[in-house]
C-alpha cells in the first residue's frame, strides 16, 4: 500500500503552512514508506496540536544529520546613524583619495 498526503487546507496560518510546506518536500523526496507514514503521523500531530512546532521541526530532522539547516541565531552587530554616516565619510575620503 502507498501511503498518500494526508491534509489538504486553505490555511491562513502562516506557520502552519511553513510546516506544511516542510512536510511536503521530505514527503516528496522520500522512498520509504514507513518514514512517509511517521511525516503523516507527525503533521496530523501538529494540525490537532498534540505537538509544538519546535517539536514537529526536530522530529522530521531526526533522520538528517546536515547540520547546515540547523537553525543558528547570529548577533546583529548595530550602530547609531551619527557613527555610521561618519564611517561611511571616513572611507569615501579615502577612496577619493587613492
Amino acid at each position: 500500500m502507498s501511503e498518500e498526503k494526508l491534509l489538504s487546507f486553505e490555511g491562513t496560518d502562516f506557520k502552519f503552512v511553513a510546516a506544511y510546506n516542510a512536510y511536503t518536500k521530505l514527503f516528496q523526496e522520500s522512498e520509504d514508506e514507513e518514514k512517509k507514514s511517521r511525516l503523516n503521523e507527525l503533521i496530523n500531530n501538529l494540525h490537532t496540536e498534540q505537538i509544538s512546532y519546535s517539536e514537529f521541526y526536530s522530529k522530521v530532522n531526526e533522520g538528517t544529520h546536515d547540520e547546515r539547516r540547523r537553525f543558528h541565531r547570529s548577533k546583529i552587530n548595530t550602530s547609531r546613524k551619527f557613527a555610521y554616516r561618519k564611517e561611511e565619510q571616513k572611507t569615501d575620503r579615502i577612496r577619493r583619495h587613492k
